[in-house]
């Protein structure tokens, strides 16, 4: 009897190394296939980064390392005019679909009624159908619709520019506002607003005092994902632009069809960081909490009134001063919103971890570092 157990008792033993090399394995091959597919991915895009500051023309052999590519971009103007052309549609439209698709979120979210499934149905088209589609879409919609209504009505004839790739960004930038907004109030705490209430809030003091500022990380991240496809946009745009209206994507693309230089290869590369910066501060909006948006904001208000000094230092350097200068001072006035808020968030800022601390102060500076770019971009 002992003898004919001992077979069965080692089997569980036996098995173990055989169980350990499946795993072993295993792992090793998903390690290898997450390895290829960020290769695929991203391998690229750093050959792209790296031959930007290649010495020469070649985008094959590696010379040597230069910035007279980028050194070239600062002093382009069709660049710098494409540029001041993104981020005017870019932050237009940004304002507006962000106070569209906020308010839509709360109503589809806080309201029942009639149809409410379709009509939250149809907030979701604009993702998933192509952007060709949406393109075409507009396009008659500008030149067949709405153009001849307007000029049958007050006499003006419109064409296509600016204005529509502004009011096209604004139509597919909507739902993603809704839907990262949406998505924070699924986890919203309807007691609080209740308790606010109970202490003699109106519904206008709750909202701005409870509801808006819970809601502010999803609001900041929708935004920022906004303009980050705004910045990005190229088919839409190239649907519905006019002549002079020529953005960045359109710009870039421009180039690319003449041959591939280290030129394009750094003006993509700054896009890619501008975008990659957009994106990661729209995820730690969403994700971080208050700690991080008042982060963004303090950044926001200091670069702009960074900018707004260096550019009335510019003009008096320059002996162009002029009293009109004056008026570039106005973000001077944010002062008096960071006396109360700068301390809130340093407060905030004493009760986190040092990571966190860390994480904070770097969003504090890319917050900065945009402001004071797209100011002097703007600015001119």
């Amino acid at each position: 009897m002992t003898t004919g157990a001992l077979p069965h008792r080692l089997a569980p033993a036996a098995a173990a190394p055989r169980e350990r090399w499946a795993l072993r394995l295993g792992r090793w091959s998903l390690s290898a296939n997450a390895a290829l597919i960020f290769g695929f991915l991203y391998l690229p895009v750093i050959i792209l980064i790296i031959f930007s500051f290649n010495s020469t023309r070649s985008v094959a052999v590696m010379s040597g390392f230069s910035l007279q590519w980028y050194t070239r971009l600062a002093g382009n103007a069709e660049l710098l005019q494409a540029a001041r052309n993104s981020l005017l549609v870019g932050l237009i439209a940004t304002l507006a679909a962000t106070a569209i698709g906020t308010l839509t979120a709360i109503g589809m979210d806080r309201y029942r009624f009639r149809l409410r499934t379709a009509f939250d149905a149809n907030l979701y088209l604009p993702i998933v159908i192509p952007e060709i589609v949406m393109g075409i879409a507009l396009l008659l919609f500008f030149n067949q619709a709405l153009f001849p209504f307007i000029q049958a009505v007050t006499g003006v004839r419109l064409s296509t520019g600016l204005p529509t790739i502004t009011l096209a960004h604004i139509a597919f930038n909507i739902p993603f506002v809704y839907v990262i907004v949406r998505a924070r109030l699924a986890g919203f705490d309807r007691t609080l607003e209740e308790a606010a209430g109970d202490l003699g809030a109106d519904e206008w003091r709750t909202f701005t005092r409870v509801t808006l500022p819970l809601l502010m990380p999803g609001i900041i991240g929708g935004a920022l994902m906004a303009f980050t496809l705004s910045l990005d946009d190229y088919l839409i745009t190239a649907f519905t632009k006019g002549v002079g209206s020529t953005t960045m994507p359109l710009y870039i693309y421009s180039l690319v069809r003449k041959g591939v230089t280290p030129e394009i290869n750094a003006l993509s590369t700054a896009l890619l960081a501008a975008s990659m910066g957009l994106v990661g501060l729209s995820l730690t909006a969403q994700g971080g909490g208050p700690i991080f948006t008042r982060a963004m904001g303090v950044g926001a208000a200091l670069g702009l009134m960074l900018q707004s000094l260096l550019s009335v230092i510019g003009r008096l350097a320059e002996g162009a001063f002029s009293p009109l200068d004056l008026l570039r001072l106005w973000p001077l006035l944010l002062l008096f919103w960071l006396r109360s808020a700068a301390p809130a968030w340093l407060a905030d800022l004493r009760e986190v971890n040092p990571a966190a601390r860390v994480l904070a102060a770097i969003t504090l500076l890319i917050a900065a570092a945009a402001a004071v770019l797209g100011a002097g971009l703007l600015g001119g």
